[in-house]
């Protein structure tokens, strides 16, 4: 049923701009989602670097205490007590969070002829003792003679002994590293030229057990709420990988990681720039500023770049960080769009229910109008009979024969009205209690056609009625569904006729046994239906704009309460039409070809199916 052209226009002025606005706040979403990812992502990364900086800073840290420790004072101290040397050992040993990351201090002499080229400090005797050249410096002997060598062209010996090596202002100043012992040196005293060096031996165990696993505890995990997988790789072989957190997340090194540094302050092979590398998908450059510094110590001789000390992280869950954010934008974009799809959906929902709510007010509008109509005729003819009767115009008996008949036709004709709106209101409350019984078909058809006897004599319609004697019975409601085909015969004599032009109104009522249905079929020659109003002929109050305009009588409720009586009975209602060839409406009804075998008939029925 078309709405009004007002309605439709206002209908339009609303779905306009609503879709606008959807639009809009689709577009806003993906825009502010795709910004807060990026800040997100920057965010992270900022984090990540300065997670990554201070934990570079804290393993320096560690090891500047022990250059801290044992620094030589130039003016305090005196180059040839060693003595010193015992005391601050003993002094940062009581104090530093791991005391076992020095497991052994010398004092090297690399020149070649010296009797007794090594002393090693004995805590439990508290003094160096001397003895021969130790087997984990034996390939360092010539790197040390080489720096030896060097040693006393760049210092100076002016009063103060305020030089490079003995920087007050840098206490780590000095100092070199090798990290394939590791070890910390120091030149700290010349003896008849020749240059003894401080040797401090680092505790590769302790290093890779207690310091990088608390200082990636305390960086790396729950930071921003999100945990990472860390390892501290020396080169590309499984054997040099220095930590895990995880089992085999180290080797092979992985090419999705995060954050990447490298201790020593060189840059990592196959990249460029900043020995830092972090994730930062929203800017231009893949990492921070090249310019940043990192602090470390010199080495004592040159290593390959792929043996330094390198930190890799990487998201935990969720694959890489670049990964995660991106899915975490998905996700937001996701539950935004069905937000704004939840909300799309409940506008057409109302506007749907809307226009259903507007065009069943039309329809029960136009329904009360044709019952008004529907009512009037009768009334107006039972009210002029009886005032014909009591003002004595009706003399003789005939006369009174007629009036009599008169009225009771149109007092059955306003009867029958009322019971279908009354038994159309009823189909709306709940199931209605009917009586099912086996039935022969021949004497549903002759009900119908005896309580519609008066309307087809009324309108001079012969009937052709075949109806075969060897049907199988079926079970229903006998009153119900002689209800049912009365509806159909009225429909078709109301829409029978063709504008005059046929000599004799016809209708034809067939019965057939067609498998497990009983077919009883209701056939006219008249205008027909129209494909458009096809859809809606089982509408409640439904009435086609050209029956309207025709000037056909009816309430659009005869055809509803049919095709519900035969869905109560199990059955269906078909029709096959066409515009100006006429209607042919099919009562389709389960049969019953044993008797023995029927069932116990339910005890109610239920016709709310009126649509």
């Amino acid at each position: 049923m078309k709405l009004p052209f007002k309605q439709r226009t206002i209908s339009t002025a609303v779905i306009i701009p609503s879709a606008i606005v959807v639009a809009a706040l689709a577009l806003l979403q993906y825009r502010w989602s795709t910004r807060v990812s990026e800040a997100t992502a920057v965010r992270l990364a900022d984090s990540l670097q300065m997670s990554i900086m201070n934990l570079q800073k804290d393993l320096f840290r560690y090891f500047s205490e022990i250059s801290v420790a044992l620094r030589i004072d130039p003016i305090e101290d005196s180059p040839a007590d060693v003595n010193r040397y015992v005391r601050r050992f003993a002094e940062w040993k009581a104090v530093t969070k791991y005391p076992k990351l020095v497991s052994n201090v010398w004092i090297l002499t690399p020149d070649a002829g010296i009797k007794q080229p090594a002393s090693r400090l004995n805590l439990t005797a508290g003094r160096f003792e001397a003895g021969a050249w130790p087997t984990a410096f034996e390939t360092l002997r010539a790197d040390l003679q080489r720096a030896s060598a060097e040693f006393p062209r760049n210092r100076t010996t002016a009063a103060g002994r305020r030089d490079e090596i003995f920087n007050l202002e840098d206490p780590s100043a000095g100092w070199l590293f090798d990290p394939n012992i590791p070890a910390l040196f120091h030149p700290v005293n010349t003896v008849s030229g020749s240059v003894e060096w401080m040797a401090v031996e680092l505790s590769s165990q302790e290093i890779q057990t207690h310091i990088f696993s608390d200082l990636i505890r305390t960086y790396f995990q729950g930071t921003d709420g999100l945990d990472y997988l860390a390892a501290v790789i020396s080169g590309t072989s499984p054997g040099h990988v220095l930590y895990e957190s995880d089992r085999g997340f180290g080797y092979p090194p992985p090419a999705d990681a995060d954050g990447t540094i490298d201790f020593f302050g060189r840059v990592p092979p196959g990249l460029t720039g900043s020995p830092v590398h972090v994730f930062h998908a929203p800017s231009n450059d893949k990492g921070p500023d090249p310019s940043v510094k990192i602090a470390w110590f010199p080495f004592l001789r040159e290593t390959p770049a792929d043996a330094d000390w390198r930190l890799v992280v990487r998201h935990r869950r969720g694959g890489a960080l670049g990964a995660f954010v991106t899915e975490m934008r998905r996700r937001d974009l996701a539950i935004g769009f069905g937000v704004l799809l939840v909300l799309v959906l409940n506008m057409g929902m109302l506007i749907v229910t809307s226009h259903r709510a507007q065009q069943l007010a039309q329809l029960q509008v136009d329904f009360v109008t044709t019952v008004s109509h529907e009512l009037r005729t009768p009334l107006t003819v039972i009210i002029s009979g009886a005032d014909n009767i009591s003002k004595g115009v009706v003399e003789t008996r005939q006369q009174m024969a007629q009036y009599g008949s008169v009225i009771s036709n149109q007092a059955k004709q306003l009867l029958g009205l009322v019971e279908r709106i009354l038994l159309f209101a009823a189909t709306r409350q709940g199931p209605l209690r009917y009586n099912l019984r086996v039935l022969e078909v021949q004497e549903i058809v002759d009900d119908a056609l005896a309580s519609a006897a008066g309307i087809l004599e009324a309108n001079g319609f012969t009937v052709d009625c075949d109806i075969p004697e060897d049907l199988p019975n079926v079970k229903g409601d006998r009153s119900a569904l002689s209800q049912c085909l009365q509806n159909l015969i009225t429909n078709a004599v109301k829409y029978g006729a063709k504008d005059g032009k046929e000599t004799q109104p016809w209708i034809g009522i067939r019965a057939r046994g067609a498998g497990e249905e009983v077919e009883i079929s209701v056939a006219d020659c008249g205008i027909g239906i129209s494909a458009a109003d096809l859809p809606h002929i089982f509408e409640p109050f439904y009435r086609s704009p050209s029956v309207k305009a025709a000037q056909i009588r009816g309430t659009g409720l005869g055809l509803p309460l049919s095709r519900s009586i035969a869905e109560a009975m199990n059955g269906r209602l078909t029709v096959d039409t066409a515009p100006g060839r006429g209607s042919t409406f099919t009562l389709h009804l389960p049969c019953i070809k044993s008797p023995g075998t029927i069932e116990a008939p339910p005890a109610s029925a239920d016709l709310a199916h009126t649509s």
